[in-house]
């Protein structure tokens, strides 16, 4: 009996043996654990790469600027880190914009910081904002050029290009003096997006500016397309005060005006120069930019700049001298507008910009035959514009309006519709893409070329606009064809008629 019990009991053992034994083969197997991924990096300076604990493992700097507190790697730090021995680096941000620096400027406070989104922000302090590159990816040596030997009688060149000092006469027939070449220049005053656009066909210009002032809802809804680092140059509201401009330290404030006002003489006591732009005629235009050549230590884009505009002067010259003063078709430009709710029409004065297009194509304005002389816009009536009979009309039309719609409505009136050349269809609204191209600011070459297509069709059948404008910003503003084309060319209204 004990023996039976005995070999049960080994039966037991073996079965319950066997079945533990078959449990464990069917676990799964734990699979080997996989190596853990690279980090990506987020930073190549010369030919090294960087992570981000890469940079963590490095000097970590917080910078305040302006209230605000910046966290992130050193940027000394991470040159030192990549062994760079360049005594210049670009910052080149994801979106392609870059900002040249020079290593000996760069400050213990000088931080790429760590952006909510992720990426790494320049902030310099004590250097333009024009270098604080948003998302850096890549750093570069970027040794400076040597400046080139002056030619006999280049001297006063040489010395702007080295640094100064400077000399020039500005708009408002003030001698402007200064030491050194502006590094921190902000523009204020007047219609600042004119001067604003001079200022950004200068790549010297884009790099400096420090501030401006908005006497709108931007201080220009075009600039951004051209570098969108123009979203974040301070802009003070409309008239700010001498204090207000101090706080960004400016070394250089350009204004526009042909009249000294009291904000630059308070800026003087403050030690603030301030550059007048005059910008309402085409000798203002050449002037002003000489100037901005001289300041910029830039003279050779000036004369470039110069060479697109004289170009187009020179072939408008050409074609319309033949035509003699008496015959030359007369043109009623006008202003069309509703500030204060109220529907104006006006004239410009006679040495505005306005007047001098419709000159410079080959028009003769009709409203110097009678309108009072005076240095604004002359309100006229139906009556006046009846009267002078005009073989053209060329309505500016307020840019809170609808250019289609105010053309639209002149000729549904029984008034307008009665005039010659409303009968005839040779009423037009002058031509605008962001901003008008009848303002003094640098667009008046593309309307004064579309002016001259209107006034003389016979002599202009080969200009072809669509090029003058891919010309214009494109070797003005350094815009490629398809931001022209995508960024500009569906906001200009041309043809409107």
């Amino acid at each position: 009996m004990r023996n039976a019990r005995y070999g049960l009991y080994l039966v037991v053992l073996s079965l319950l043996t066997i079945a533990t034994l078959a449990l464990a083969g069917c676990q799964p197997s734990t699979a080997p654990t996989p190596p853990a991924e690279e980090a990506p990096p987020v930073l190549t300076v010369l030919d090294k790469a960087f992570t981000v604990a890469d940079l963590e493992a490095l000097d970590q700097v917080t910078a305040t600027v302006d209230g605000t507190a910046y966290h992130g790697v050193g940027l000394l730090a991470v040159l030192d880190a990549a062994e760079v021995a360049a005594s210049a680096v670009a910052l080149v941000g994801s979106d392609g914009y870059s900002a040249n620096v020079t290593v000996a400027d760069l400050t213990a406070e000088c931080v790429l910081a760590y952006a909510e989104g992720g990426g790494l922000d320049a902030v310099l302090p004590g250097l333009t904002k024009a270098a604080w590159v948003r998302d850096v990816v890549t750093i570069r040596a970027n040794a400076p050029a040597a400046a080139p030997a002056a030619a006999p009688g280049e001297a006063a060149a040489e010395t702007a290009t080295l640094g100064g000092p400077v000399s020039v006469v500005d708009a408002a027939g003030r001698t402007v003096e200064l030491a050194h070449l502006p590094q921190r220049i902000m523009v204020v005053g007047t219609g600042p997006h004119m001067s604003l656009h001079l200022l950004y066909m200068f790549p010297e210009g884009r790099e400096r500016l420090v501030g401006t002032e908005s006497r709108s809802a931007t201080a220009s809804n075009f600039l951004p397309y051209v570098d969108a680092r123009f979203e974040q140059v301070p802009t003070l509201a409309a008239n700010p005060n001498v204090e207000q401009i101090a706080a960004l330290a400016p070394d250089l404030v350009i204004m526009k005006g042909i009249i000294a006002d009291p904000t630059a003489e308070a800026l003087a006591q403050v030690d603030i120069p301030v550059l007048y732009l005059g910008l309402e005629t085409v000798d203002h235009f050449f002037a002003d930019l000489a100037n901005l050549g001289v300041v910029l230590g830039n003279t050779k884009r000036a004369d470039e700049i110069a060479a697109f505009y004289r170009s187009r002067l020179e072939r408008l010259a050409e074609r319309t001298a033949a035509v003699p003063a008496d015959e030359r078709p007369r043109v009623l430009l006008l202003e069309y507008s509703d500030r204060g709710g109220e529907v104006a029409v006006q004239v410009p004065a006679r040495a505005w910009m306005q007047t001098v297009e419709v000159e410079t194509a080959g028009g003769h304005p009709v409203w110097l035959d009678s309108a009072a002389p005076t240095d604004g816009w002359t309100v006229v009536n139906l009556e006046q514009i009846a009267a002078w009979d005009a073989d053209t009309i060329v309505v500016i039309v307020w840019y809170t309006l609808d250019p289609q719609e105010v053309i639209d409505g002149l000729k549904a009136d029984p008034q307008w519709a009665a005039l010659r050349a409303v009968k005839e269809g040779r009423i037009y609204a002058f031509p605008q893409d962001i901003f008008g191209w009848d303002q003094p600011e640098p667009r008046w070459i593309l309307g004064m070329n579309w002016l001259a297509t209107r006034i003389h069709p016979e002599r202009f059948a080969d200009l072809d606009m669509h090029a003058e404008i891919m010309a214009y910003f494109g070797e003005l503003y350094g815009m490629d064809a398809a931001a022209i084309e995508r960024d500009i060319l569906p906001k200009v209204r041309m043809d409107v008629h």
